[in-house]
């Protein structure tokens, strides 16, 4: 499946949830929602930052790999 059918899927799930759905398990389902999406952005951080050090320490890694 690609990204786009699965954001579909996910969206249909949440459309599925019926109205009178306990707040409690509606709090639950949005509090995963938001932790997938933070873990998301860390991640793409994280990818970012180790970008930036292999870059910053470009010529080390090259006389590392020699």
């Amino acid at each position: 499946m690609s990204t786009t059918e699965l954001k579909e899927e996910i969206q249909k799930a949440v459309e599925q949830i019926p109205e009178n759905a306990p707040e409690n398990l509606l709090q639950e389902v949005l509090g995963y929602i938001q932790d997938v999406s933070n873990k998301i952005t860390e991640k793409a951080k994280r990818a970012e930052y180790v970008k930036e050090i292999i870059a910053e320490d470009e010529e080390v890694f090259r006389k590392l790999a020699q």
